[in-house]
């Protein structure tokens, strides 16, 4: 070897071969040139108002081919390939290997100044980032009939699959989607959950921020990832998703943990009704509130039932092509993203005889800890790794356990109270992890006895509960909360309530209770700010292009928070409890259930957990036990049931308009939602500002399709709208 290698060898190890990788001594410095934004100067875009300052940057398909980085993400499947075309290969290199999963890029030789730059676990992924390319894909959304577990279902499908198809990106990437409406009755639109659209508020995907692609039009979303880890897109068109749109998204990156392959498919648990989710959601609309909940018929790995499938082609319960299949090696770390795409159901997953360490929560890389159970609520998402055990041979079963007191089932209640032992109607095996038989030189090739057999393997599990471990989540890259928030507290805390008597007011039929998101009836008493109603959109007048005039609507609850770029934090409370101090008679039609748990999702940021209990949410009290030094962060969170709270802060760094629901489907087309305004204070037009003229006319341009397709009359589910739209 040469002394020159060596000596390169000696300053990468002192850089970047800290025993520790996660230490903060072990971190890159974050190069110059990437996307980095400063604050300094001004909002991101250029001087037309046209296009982000660093949209131009992105090179395009057949710049890509020429030049630039490129390698294969090591251990994943397939042959899907990063490129950096930015990146001199002379000077660059991919860092992720099996030993070094915290790295990403970096240079070959330390820069001028004695340093080695790149990017890794450590950099703030919230302003800096490698530039990729732009990757276009293509979607259609149709119909068709499916049968994952046994019975048909004319489903809405992405692509004719359920799930959709898995789209892939690298870290810093663009991605450039086109979205075809092939529906013969209704619009739709499409949210990639979790991605935080930084300067991209008009490609969220929601109702609140465009009006449904009209049918037989497109509508082409373009956005960077900033982020990194696992997640999904789907519908955000009323129960669309619950029928069957949604897909996983990975996004390749660096890992808080080494590990040496990544599963071949990610792992989409779900709960799933046989008929129309949107027959299904007159049950939610009763007025009896102790019966207003959709109950499911079963549950499904990547549209599979397992041994809950009633026959059909590939469907027999003995047969082991009925299960989602994940293939081990003996000796070897596996990656597995697990997301739950479901409507309504939390689960506690677990893999027989095997542990998971946890890398990621969402798309936060936190540091690795181990369990032997998963609590993955509604638009959840965890990265963990499993060890493939040396000298394994067999199936192992992978199960999903419907939490207790978070979920519904037609076929029974899933409560582990009633002894580790119980029978569920349900069968909890949805999955398998396979290992390969081992053959001896004498085995015979042509022998067909080696079809593998379904496991036999037992749980020992016993805790079904539905909040997991927040307090082992510890992000990598660090929040410290301020003490004082932005905003006034008693503003910004919200009664999860339900309309006990009929609404005559939203909705064709008219005569139906409603959730929403409320204040205290105390706080609009004394601040004249009222906001006691269910979320209820037209679908004609997105939030988004109609600011002023959307306030005036008590229907879209609308919040506004003053947009900082450099410091502070909101602060916002969901609480489940009975409110207190008040009086039945100051209620209303609205009331405050002491039960259920909501997994509440923010749009355009990642939350932190403040605190969370199942006590009742006390203003002077509450906050003396909450952690403000690096807490627990993610896009989805769960409000304890039985009365508890949950409070969290997020930074108001992203100008839009940003929904904020509860991600059980039918609640949030029921009406359990708000929308928050992040805007410069006194600067009406600082969000047009930051998205540029030629965003606001695409949008202006395709509400004017959906209005003409309106015109036509014949679509039923827009002109019947029976739901808050989203």
């Amino acid at each position: 070897m040469r002394l020159q290698d060596v000596l390169l060898a000696a300053v990468i190890a002192r850089a970047y071969g800290n025993p520790d990788p996660l230490s903060d001594k072990a971190k890159l410095e974050t190069p110059s040139g990437g996307f980095e934004w400063d604050p300094a100067q001004g909002d991101p875009v250029d001087h037309e108002g046209y296009i982000s300052s660093w949209h131009h940057k992105l090179h395009s398909r057949d710049e890509a081919s020429h030049r630039g980085l490129t390698f294969h993400p090591e251990g994943s499947p397939g042959n899907f390939r990063c490129h950096y075309p930015q990146l001199d290969p002379d000077i660059w290199e991919s860092c992720n290997r099996a030993n070094s999963r915290t790295c990403w890029l970096r240079m070959k030789r330390p820069g001028s100044d004695g340093r080695i730059y790149g990017y890794d676990i450590h950099t703030n992924y919230e302003v800096a980032a490698p530039i990729g390319i732009s990757r276009y894909y293509t979607i259609d959304v149709g119909t068709g009939v499916i049968y994952p577990d046994g019975f048909p279902k004319q489903a809405l499908l992405f692509n004719g699959t359920y799930p959709g198809p898995r789209l892939e990106a690298c870290w810093g990437d663009e991605l450039v989607i086109t979205v075809i409406n092939s529906l013969p009755n209704m619009g739709t639109q499409i949210h990639w959950h979790g991605i935080r659209q930084l300067f991209t508020n008009d490609m969220d995907g929601v109702a609140v921020t465009q009006c449904p692609i009209a049918r037989g039009h497109s509508f082409q979303y373009k956005f960077r990832v900033l982020q990194y880890g696992s997640t999904w897109y789907h519908s955000h068109y009323s129960l669309q998703y619950s029928d069957g749109l949604c897909g996983p998204l990975v996004i390749h990156g660096p890992a808080s943990a080494n590990y040496d392959l990544e599963a071949e498919r990610t792992l989409m648990i779900s709960d799933w009704v046989r008929d129309s989710a949107f027959n299904e959601f007159h049950q939610e609309k009763t007025n009896d509130v102790a019966k207003a909940t959709v109950k499911m018929d079963t549950f499904l790995l990547n549209g599979r039932a397992g041994m809950n499938a009633v026959g059909g082609p590939g469907n027999s319960p003995r047969d082991i092509e009925a299960y989602s299949v994940t293939q081990f090696t003996p000796g070897k770390k596996h990656r597995l993203r697990l997301i739950n795409s479901g409507s309504g159901a939390t689960f506690v997953i677990s893999i027989d005889g095997h542990q998971f360490t946890v890398i990621a929560n969402d798309l936060v890389p936190i540091r690795p800890y181990t369990t032997d159970r998963l609590v993955i609520a509604v638009g959840q998402r965890f990265d963990v790794i499993v060890d493939g055990q040396r000298g394994r041979t067999g199936n192992y079963w992978l199960r999903a356990q419907p939490a207790d007191g978070c979920n519904s089932f037609k076929k029974g209640v899933f409560n582990s109270t009633a002894g580790a032992n119980t029978t569920y109607p349900l069968d909890t095996r949805v999955g398998i992890i396979s290992y390969p038989a081992l053959h001896s030189a004498n085995d015979d090739d042509d022998d067909d006895d080696d079809t593998p057999a379904l496991p036999t393997s037992l749980s020992t599990l016993t805790d079904f509960s539905c909040l997991d471990r927040q307090s082992a989540m510890v992000p990598i890259v660090p929040w410290t909360i301020t003490r004082e928030p932005l905003n006034p507290l008693s503003l910004s805390t919200f009664y999860n309530a339900r309309q006990t008597t009929p609404d005559q007011t939203l909705g064709q039929a008219g005569n139906y209770s409603h959730w929403l998101l409320r204040l205290d009836p105390n706080v609009e008493h004394q601040t004249g700010r009222s906001m006691h109603s269910p979320f209820w959109l037209d679908f004609s007048n997105p939030t988004l292009l109609n600011l002023t005039g959307a306030a005036a609507n008590p229907n879209y609850n609308i919040i506004y928070y003053p947009y900082r770029r450099r410091d502070g934090y909101i602060y916002m409370i969901i609480d489940s409890s009975l409110l207190p101090g008040t009086l039945p008679s100051q209620l209303g039609s609205q009331i405050v259930p002491n039960k259920g748990a909501h997994p509440m999702h923010w749009h355009g940021t990642d939350v932190v957990i403040l605190g969370q209990s199942s006590e009742p949410f006390d203003p002077v009290l509450s906050p003396q036990g909450w952690k403000y030094d690096n807490p627990p962060r993610r896009d989805t969170v769960m409000v304890p049931g039985n009365g508890g709270y949950v409070a969290v802060a997020f930074k108001p760094d992203n100008p839009g308009v940003w929904l904020v629901h509860c991600h059980i489907s039918w609640h949030a087309s029921s009406g359990l939602a708000l929308q928050m305004v992040v805007q410069e204070e006194g600067n009406p037009g600082h969000i047009y500002s930051v998205l540029g003229r030629r965003a606001v006319d695409r949008l202006v341009g395709g509400c004017e399709e959906w209005d003409r397709d309106l015109v036509r009359g014949d679509l039923e589910r827009m002109v019947e709208k029976d739901d808050s739209g989203v």
